[in-house]
């Protein structure tokens, strides 16, 4: 995509506010044990990150040590994504629910079969929000690599409640706490009652996530808790 000179001192822009505001954040990953275990679980040793849309920039910014691609919409914001996650050396792959699916699923197989781990925004990129859509449990069953439900929170953020998702950007300086969830390995050829009944599981995985950490957040805690690397 040819960008207008506008265009690209945005996608400037963007890589430089989130450059600055990673190099101040601190993470904190308070169960790496579980993400360990689920790298165990084949042999290429990758996982997909599950998580909310709302929650995208700081379960992506916790991860850029890893080898990583992610799912990002045709749209001219995700060309923005793709751009700023390029300096951080993350693969995009690119298309949506509405456009472009079937593609960006091939892609991200093709990129797990390369030593990939993946990163979704199951709701996403436009919503129902909290609702997982069914490309990471095609992804997952077609693939083998256990889905790692994720969640990631600022203790200080800012929220875009005008916003379909009420996008949560972790405000500078902050502490981002890093919660996962019971891995899920999906079977091979699911029936559609199958499919949706594992996009239950994952949503009320991600779910009790957000929950205990609305509670860790509540009570200031936890300030003693192992940080991973």
């Amino acid at each position: 995509m040819a960008f207008t000179r506008k265009q690209k001192f945005i996608c400037w822009l963007a890589y430089g506010l989130v450059g600055l505001f990673q190099l101040s954040y601190r993470y904190r990953r308070l169960n790496p044990e579980l993400r360990e275990q689920t790298t165990l679980l084949t042999e290429r040793h990758i996982v997909a990150y599950a998580c909310w849309h709302q929650n995208a920039l700081p379960t992506v910014m916790a991860h850029t040590w890893r080898r990583l691609a992610i799912l990002v919409s045709r749209s001219f914001d995700g060309e923005v994504i793709a751009f700023v996650a390029k300096k951080f050396g993350i693969h995009s792959a690119r298309g949506s629910s509405s456009r472009g699916g079937l593609e960006a699923l091939r892609q991200l197989i093709k990129l797990t079969k390369e030593g990939y781990e993946v990163g979704i925004t199951v709701d996403g990129p436009r919503g129902p929000r909290h609702e997982v859509k069914g490309g990471v449990i095609a992804l997952a069953s077609r693939t083998g690599v256990p889905i790692l439900p994720t969640a990631s929170r600022g203790r200080r953020t800012w929220i875009l409640h005008k916003s379909w998702d009420q996008f949560r950007f972790p405000k500078p300086f902050t502490e981002i706490l890093v919660l996962y969830g019971t891995p899920m390995q999906i079977p091979h050829r699911l029936t559609d009652n199958e499919v949706q009944e594992y996009q239950k599981k994952l949503g009320d995985a991600l779910m009790d996530l957000e929950h205990r950490l609305d509670t860790m957040l509540a009570h200031g805690r936890p300030r003693t808790a192992t940080a991973g690397v």
